[in-house]
């Protein structure tokens, strides 16, 4: 989507700051001080918060200080009993200008559009796996126009993506990250997500469950479709297959009585027009529950290109795959670094063929795609459910 004059004015206006705010960097900065933050300011989710509640918890020596943009957050946080500061408080600018490392899960302006973090060590979380390509490694940069150049070599002076380590699962998506975002093979850490840690929470399951109502009785399958540019009608694509999924009477009455619950919930950047109906409940922001948690209910999972995929294959459980718009996707303007048929032995392109997976998914094709995503994407020598100790222990050494 193209960007409007006055975006583009605020983009460079800030780059040019952030260059200048680079060039001076002369402090001394406390190794001892780790500032955390999420989603340009805006969540309390992802890797970020799984490794600060962690460091926090198990740390004594390290100050874990959460930054975000948002009163609503920091009383949250605060209320939790850890520290928390708004980026552009006295207190915040502080912790910028002074910490030693820097988490993010998508980008340095997750702690603040203006960079007070130069010459701290930026520790590059992010918020899943590429299936997707990103960044250096997408379509657009592949053709060599004076405009993609010229892009290019803006973000190689500065952008606030740039990182001192990155963490990755597997040696093949160490690849693949290093492709994204040219960096060094060296400053791969494979330690696993923090994020995933939750996963092997035996408390969780109970304490969701009950959060939603969903009697113990009931088959729980969540449905979580990635978001999609506007050039494959990303603001619709979800509308549109629930309003196929509420037209069907059948399909409706067939969940009733096998009881099902299909959990529906949609990417973070989706404004979503249809309700929640009968037994498809839809979660969305307003419903204090994130994503790592519905996973760790699911009795199975369906998705499409959400790397989410990866992390629910830790926990060895029925994946199944709709992928209604595969060919425009994988020939859109980020591509794939994997074709489906690469990491998935099954998938399904209609609507019928979803509802199919959503009332009678055959358990063991649903595994044998968990099997081939485990074997490609999560490394079996990481031990289940230490992953925010893996990222510490990697930056130690």
């Amino acid at each position: 989507m193209a960007l409007s004059f006055k975006e583009i004015l605020r983009y460079y206006f800030f780059w040019i700051i952030n260059i200048t705010l680079n060039l001076l960097r002369f402090k001394k900065r406390d190794k001892n001080l780790w500032i955390f933050g999420a989603w340009g300011g805006n969540k309390f989710n992802d890797n970020t918060k799984y490794l600060f509640k962690y460091v926090h918890e198990n740390e004594p020596k390290i100050q874990a200080v959460w930054i975000t943009s948002k009163n609503t957050i920091k009383d949250e946080i605060i209320k939790m009993g850890y520290t928390c500061y708004l980026y552009n408080e006295k207190e915040g600018r502080k912790a910028r200008l002074n910490a030693g490392y820097i988490f993010y899960t998508n980008g340095i302006s997750d702690v603040g559009k203006i960079n007070l973090c130069h010459g701290a060590k930026i520790v590059a979380l992010w918020h899943g796996m590429p299936l997707k390509r990103l960044w250096f490694a997408t379509n657009y940069f592949k053709h060599k126009k004076l405009r993609t150049i010229l892009r290019y070599y803006t973000l190689k002076i500065y952008y606030d993506k740039q990182r001192d380590y990155t963490i990755a699962t597997s040696e093949t998506t160490k690849t693949f990250l290093q492709e994204c975002f040219e960096v060094n093979p060296d400053s791969i850490l494979i330690t696993g997500q923090p994020r995933n840690d939750i996963l092997f929470d035996s408390k969780i399951s109970t304490l969701i469950k009950s959060k939603l109502n969903h009697l113990e009785n009931e088959k729980f399958i969540l449905y979580m479709p990635t978001w999609r540019d506007m050039d494959l009608k990303g603001d619709s694509f979800l509308d549109n297959v629930l309003k196929e999924l509420y037209e069907d009477s059948q399909f409706l009455e067939s969940l009733a009585n096998k009881k099902i619950k299909l959990y529906v919930k949609p990417h973070p950047n989706l404004k979503l027009q249809a309700k929640s109906q009968a037994n498809v409940v839809i979660i969305d922001e307003s419903i204090d529950i994130d994503s790592q948690e519905l996973l760790v209910v699911a009795d199975a999972f369906i998705t499409d290109y959400s790397s989410a995929f990866i992390d629910y294959a830790l926990l060895k459980r029925p994946i199944y795959f709709f992928t209604p718009d595969i060919e425009e996707y994988e020939k859109g303007s980020l591509g794939t670094f994997l074709s489906f048929n690469e990491f998935a032995q099954h998938w399904e392109s209609t609507i019928s063929g979803f509802i199919e997976l959503i009332l009678n998914g055959d358990e063991g094709m649903g595994c044998s795609n968990t099997q081939l995503i485990n074997s490609i994407y999560n490394d079996p020598t990481l031990k289940e459910g230490q992953y925010s100790r893996n990222v510490v222990e990697a930056l130690r050494k």
